[in-house]
């Protein structure tokens, strides 16, 4: 597959509800263990909150909605964000932020993510970004691999736990 990579303009967020929501479930089913913390939300509510968050970050110079077609059909999806980051290491005073990548259900493995990945990249290159942190999901080894080979490294992990009980 060849996907298009274009810039997904902030009026036309509302187009990326029906792909999280399959990251929604996807997510569900990686991480059970999430459960014992609290419910997942609805698909309605979690796309309510997200939709915020986005329509947010897209009020930064910076952030870009990058997405993948074929034809009419909306393969796939990736934020990217920049953030002010100076750190133990020399990666500049900024860096780039994958906030979300998603992949159609009927497109994985077809080389969306990749070239989604590649267009991020890109994008963070021409704003002079040397590293792009990305966050997965406990239990989505498949996700971690998938960076990997795309050249990413361990760097953080970040555990979650009650504050009472």
């Amino acid at each position: 597959m060849n996907p298009v990579i274009d810039v997904l303009a902030a009026s036309e967020i509302d187009h990326l509800e029906g792909l999280w929501g399959q990251l929604l479930a996807h997510h569900s089913k990686k991480a059970p263990h999430l459960a014992e913390l609290g419910a997942l939300r609805s698909p309605a509510e979690s796309w309510r909150l997200r939709r915020e968050q986005y329509i947010e970050w897209l009020r930064e110079p910076r952030t870009t909605v990058l997405v993948a077609r074929d034809g009419d059909r909306l393969l796939g999806y990736a934020v990217v964000r920049v953030l002010d980051a100076p750190g133990s290491w020399q990666w500049g005073d900024q860096v780039g932020v994958l906030e979300t990548l998603v992949v159609d259900d009927d497109a994985r493995g077809t080389g969306v993510g990749q070239a989604l990945v590649g267009a991020a990249r890109e994008r963070l290159a021409e704003l002079k970004v040397q590293v792009m942190k990305i966050s997965v999901i406990a239990g989505n080894e498949d996700a971690v691999r998938f960076y990997q080979r795309e050249g990413a490294v361990d760097f953080v992990r970040t555990l979650v736990m009650p504050v009472s009980g």
